[in-house]
């Protein structure tokens, strides 16, 4: 007999008193206060918890839809407060964008509306519930001197794979979570750039209104301009796409990488990473069912790193891409390529000291060029390698395979290509972050979850 895995290893009592006492339950549309609230209508129904949304007017469509979910399963409207939003705070401000060392947006989006919001119970004792977990020790708590703070999950032995069984068990996983590590605004300065590129891939509309809010320079305008879809100009079908499959395990390691730095004589090169999910019908050969370019290094060791923390966080989340842990570890692998196109129209560099950006490192911009030539190129690839392993005249793979390279010969715009590729077999650890900016993004606001 197995053990459910929403058992609760510790206890929890509602403290206070139901009749005269204040409970505030703050809903960020996030996993963990998403599945706090339902832990808590369960174990008390009887208790009314004032459930409380603070919107930024910059949030994921997902979340909206987590918060309309929530309350249809619990029967109870949540209080969604917030007139201000970041967009317009930001045109407030003349333009200045909050920063991981000046944290302006959670301050006035989420603590200045809702000590307003409180206000309202003042001289009544107040309870406020957080969905700060026993698995992250190093967190902060959100804490306002007029209101005692509980932390249910922490006594609960509570859990990040219970927070995902409990939501996939209950209303779903917000999807945004596929790419992102914590719920927050679409444009949150706190991202690591394999998010940004998801929002990219998600929804390019939001991932433009980011963009819309940098102000570059001529000169990075100028080089960070949007990529050429090869299916445009090929009138080959976006979805006959694909990302050619390395053929070996160390062809970058094995030295070969420092000819290929030397032989750089025109071409912008950099290092791509990429995922397939591979799985396989009994008896039949395995096939890819899913694959996405994930994010990109100017150093081998710089792309390794990320990796290794997308794969840290698809184990985490596996019940958001309906699967379990053991199944991530079979099914997913990470290619990386080393790829190249003519330095007339790429330069992978980030912007110049002249533009001001969410990150001091990268702009949106610069994001979407390196993005859309990197997948220019490693769709040309693609459909080289598709030519060469359909050899053989008289097939419909072989004619298909030849009209791709027909059609390559009307393209505007460079191909570009793989210089090299192998697999990489990612590490289920994250290392430390080396510098202080990187620190700064890892540490969840405490406030964001209101």
């Amino acid at each position: 007999m197995h053990a459910n895995p929403l058992t609760l290893s510790g206890t929890y009592l509602i403290p206070g008193n139901p009749e005269t006492d204040i409970y505030l339950l703050p809903v960020s549309g996030g996993a963990d206060s998403t599945a706090l609230a339902i832990l808590l209508h369960e174990i008390a129904p009887e208790i009314d918890f004032r459930m409380v949304f603070t919107d930024t007017g910059a949030e994921e469509k997902e979340t909206i839809e987590s918060l309309d979910r929530l309350e249809i399963w619990l029967g109870k409207k949540i209080e969604r407060i917030g007139e201000k939003t970041l967009f317009s705070l930001i045109d407030e401000y003349n333009g200045f964008l909050p920063s991981p060392r000046d944290r302006w947006c959670t301050r006035e989006l989420k603590l200045v509306p809702f000590q307003a919001w409180i206000k309202q119970f003042e001289g009544r004792q107040k309870w406020m519930f957080v969905g700060v977990r026993a698995d992250e020790a190093d967190r902060l708590a959100f804490a306002l001197p007029e209101v005692e703070t509980e932390m249910p999950f922490v006594d609960l032995g509570v859990n990040r794979a219970w927070v995902y069984r409990k939501l996939s068990e209950t209303i779903g996983i917000p999807r945004s979570y596929q790419t992102r590590s914590r719920s927050g605004c679409t444009v949150c300065p706190y991202q690591r750039k394999s998010e940004i590129i998801g929002l990219l891939q998600r929804a390019p509309h939001e991932f433009d209104r980011g963009a819309q809010c940098e102000k570059l320079s001529v000169v990075d305008l100028q080089r960070h301009t949007p990529g050429v879809p090869l299916w445009k100009d090929t009138a080959i079908a976006q979805n006959w796409h694909g990302f050619p499959m390395p053929e070996s395990d160390d062809e970058i390691e094995k030295g070969r990488l420092a000819k290929a730095k030397r032989d750089d004589l025109f071409g912008a090169r950099i290092f791509v990473g990429g995922e397939f999910f591979f799985d396989a019908m009994p008896g039949q050969p395995e096939f890819v069912w899913a694959q996405r370019l994930i994010t990109f290094s100017p150093t081998l060791a710089g792309l390794k790193k990320q990796l290794d923390g997308r794969y840290v966080h698809l184990l985490s989340t596996a019940e958001v891409h309906g699967m379990t842990p053991e199944e991530v570890r079979q099914q997913v692998r990470f290619a990386i390529w080393y790829i190249e196109m003519p330095s007339d129209v790429f330069d992978p560099q980030k912007p110049g000291p002249e533009s001001y950006t969410w990150d001091d490192g990268t702009s949106y911009r610069q994001i979407q060029h390196v993005v859309d030539w990197a997948t220019r190129a490693l769709n040309a690839d693609f459909q080289r390698q598709q030519a060469a392993s359909n050899p053989h005249p008289l097939t419909v793979q072989y004619e298909w395979a030849k009209s791709a390279q027909e059609a390559f010969k009307e393209a505007d715009a460079p191909l570009g290509g793989v210089l090299l590729s192998q697999w990489y077999k990612a590490k289920n650890e994250e290392e430390p972050p080396e510098t202080e900016e990187e620190a700064l993004k890892l540490i969840p606001c405490p406030m964001c979850h209101i």
